[in-house]
């Protein structure tokens, strides 16, 4: 079960910061810190982004269904959680509380 919930960690958080670089992308460009991500750069385009969160999510989805339907439930409540951090750095100081709640709902 410990290596359930951490493999699924690792994929939802790659997750995550893959959803962060597709809604920064054009930011990034311009930050010197973040020039070097691979859509900031050029290096992969939107849709090869898009399609490897789609794997991500996948592999995601294949770990949340080896637990009870009680974690299938709060994990999928998460993603929207997970999705919504990056615009929440445009509109609030508080984008951590966002990315808090997230994993505080995987946790439970």
């Amino acid at each position: 079960m410990l290596g359930l919930f951490g493999v699924g960690a690792v994929i939802m958080r790659g997750a995550g910061c893959t959803v962060n670089d597709l809604w920064d992308r054009n930011l990034d460009k311009q930050v010197g810190r973040t020039a070097t991500r691979p859509l900031a750069a050029g290096d992969l385009n939107p849709t090869q982004a898009i399609a490897f969160l789609g794997a991500q999510l996948s592999l995601g989805l294949a770990v949340l269904t080896q637990l009870n339907w009680y974690s299938i439930f709060l994990g999928a409540s998460s993603m929207s959680l997970v999705v919504t951090y990056p615009l929440f750095k445009r509109i609030t100081y508080w984008p951590q509380f966002v990315l808090g709640s997230s994993a505080l709902l995987e946790s439970c």
